[in-house]
């Protein structure tokens, strides 16, 4: 059995994969503010857990540093780090994390690059996303650093494109990052070091200009269950990625169980391809409809026009979103696919093959 719990994170990503016996249990992102006390925290410390234990997370996934997936994750990592530094008895057992440093994946590429590109990101405005960005990377390192859970394990280093470990009993690939996009966000900020500009370096965590080139995305498997955990890559890096992996044949296509959209359905991380090559009998949107109005229109045509009039699938929401809803209730129309809304949760529950 494996099971996905997909947490009302409001405009963000925070979601628990749990399989096996023992249950093992991984956390992926922690979403915006209020949802790691409202919400994760609550959730995490309900898991089960032997008489006088705590609740055990076999590992916390920080897909990538971006406020409405990093917050929860800052705070939990926070209360724990604080704990472990006051020798008290922590309130829950982080066994693992796989986050991704930009600093880190850069000096991959181009060794002392990031040194040179954090004099610039010094002297941006202190409002600007740029820092803001580098500072909660900071501080997940540094958390993460104090609770003794530091080098990505089993994995020994960044996450990247190919890389294959199995984690009892579940195989986990990494789709993405790639070196070939590092290599592009790499030239980029030496070209911004020479300027002396940091709009190159803030451009990494903007979509619309350079992807997010620190996000994870992983192509779990299980008991013959398999899911697409896509943090906020690009659907055209996705492909690439599930390609260079051998996961996806090329100008083939592939079928999982659980697929979580891109960027929270938003038209600028999917394309029709996407959609026409990944086929999944639950996609899940995580997102409330309100801030960057996620999920897109045009990605939910795109979704239901990638399929069969008579194929049966579920699409997920975890809120209720009215526009989204009345799209895909018009789409609907002659159609076999259900909606469902999250109530508390989104809970996927599959049986092993």
């Amino acid at each position: 059995m494996i099971t996905f719990e997909f947490l009302p994170a409001h405009h963000g990503d925070c979601f628990l994969v749990r399989w096996g016996t023992p249950e093992r249990v991984m956390l992926v992102d922690g979403g915006p503010d209020q949802v790691f006390q409202k919400v994760l925290k609550p959730r995490l410390m309900a898991l089960p857990h032997a008489a006088g234990g705590v609740p055990t997370v076999d590992v916390l996934c920080l897909t990538h540093v971006d406020e409405d997936h990093v917050v929860g994750v800052m705070r939990l990592l926070k209360e724990l780090a604080r704990a472990n530094r006051d020798q008290l008895t922590l309130s829950i057992d982080v066994r693992r994390v796989w986050f991704n440093s930009v600093d880190e994946l850069i000096d991959g590429v181009d060794p002392g690059l990031t040194k040179a590109a954090q004099a610039l990101v010094n002297a941006a405005p202190k409002d600007s996303v740029v820092p803001a960005s580098y500072g909660q990377g900071g501080e997940v390192r540094t958390s993460v650093a104090a609770l003794g859970r530091a080098g990505n394990p089993p994995f020994g280093g960044s996450l990247l494109e190919g890389s294959a470990k199995k984690l009892h009993e579940m195989d986990v690939t990494v789709v993405s990052p790639s070196k070939k996009a590092l290599d592009k966000l790499a030239k980029k900020w030496r070209a911004a070091v020479k300027a002396k500009s940091a709009k190159a370096i803030g451009a990494s965590y903007v979509d619309r200009s350079v992807p997010n080139l620190s996000s994870i995305a992983l192509h779990i498997s299980y008991s013959g269950r398999t899911a697409l955990l896509t943090g906020d890559a690009r659907g055209d890096h996705l492909l690439a990625g599930l390609e260079a992996t051998g996961l996806l044949a090329p100008n083939g296509s592939m079928s999982v169980d659980v697929f979580k959209l891109p960027h929270h359905g938003s038209k600028n991380n999917a394309e029709p391809s996407l959609f026409n090559r990944i086929r999944a009998d639950h996609y899940v949107i995580s997102a409330d409809g309100i801030k960057h109005e996620h999920p897109s229109t045009e990605t939910l045509e795109w979704l239901v026009a990638s399929r069969g009039k008579k194929d049966s699938y579920t699409i997920h929401l975890t809120h209720q979103i009215p526009k989204a809803q009345a799209t895909l209730e018009k789409l609907r129309d002659g159609c076999c696919f259900a909606v469902k809304v999250g109530e508390p949760y989104v809970e996927i529950a599959l049986a092993d093959v």
